[in-house]
């Protein structure tokens, strides 16, 4: 009886660890595809084909063309939180060291994937009204902000970061970042490591100059 039980365990392991490579693999697969086309151009059959897979097949692992939308989220998500525990240890419990080592993490994240996310962030407000996807992409986008919130709010107990409405400052922290993909014509001219010194600067309080280094205001 326990050996029956043990080999069920197991092919319940396979098969969830076969389901997250598979998975994996029609992320990357749409992140190629998005790459070339928009998302309301690419076909499943394309998806499917372009991760190797047969074109039934990919409804084994997705319910419909718009779940491709959360997996991206889920995808880049999963990606950026595991990055999380290393960038704690190194900041050794400054948040603003965290703060700007967090958003670099983001930064290099939607760099990795600038195509997909530009999709992500255009399709995930229209699916985020459909009640079958709403509580999966809350999720997936607390699993994100809250990490962010998270240090800032640590950071403002301790004295070392202010902001009045955490939500606000959150979204503002991410639309920093998330510039990088969406201003893509604009930056067209601007490579990754300039966009990040500005934003860094923004964040560091280096953007203004000292007032003492101003001149004398014309009039007085």
């Amino acid at each position: 009886m326990m050996a029956r039980v043990a080999e069920v365990v197991r092919a319940a392991q396979q098969d969830a660890t076969l389901i997250k490579a598979r998975r994996r693999q029609i992320f990357l697969a749409a992140c190629r595809v998005l790459a070339r086309k928009s998302f309301h151009e690419a076909s499943v059959k394309e998806l499917a084909l372009e991760a190797g897979l047969a074109a039934g097949s990919i409804y084994l692992y997705l319910d419909s063309k718009d779940e491709i939308i959360p997996l991206i989220a889920e995808s880049m998500v999963a990606e950026f939180v595991e990055l999380l525990p290393a960038i704690r240890a190194r900041t050794v419990g400054n948040p603003r060291r965290e703060l700007i080592e967090v958003m670099r993490a983001i930064l290099d994240v939607i760099d990795k994937y600038r195509e997909a996310f530009n999709v992500l962030h255009h399709e995930a407000r229209y699916l985020q009204r459909r009640p079958q996807y709403r509580n999966a992409m809350k999720k997936i986008a607390s699993d994100y902000l809250g990490a962010v919130a998270e240090i800032i709010e640590r950071g403002k107990r301790m004295g070392e970061i202010r902001f009045e409405d955490s939500h606000s400052a959150v979204h503002a922290i991410h639309m920093l970042c998330a510039g990088w993909a969406t201003g893509t014509n604009y930056l067209k001219d601007t490579d990754k490591e300039t966009y990040w010194r500005e934003i860094a600067a923004m964040v560091e309080g280096r953007f203004f100059v000292p007032a003492k280094h101003l001149g004398t205001p014309a009039g007085r």
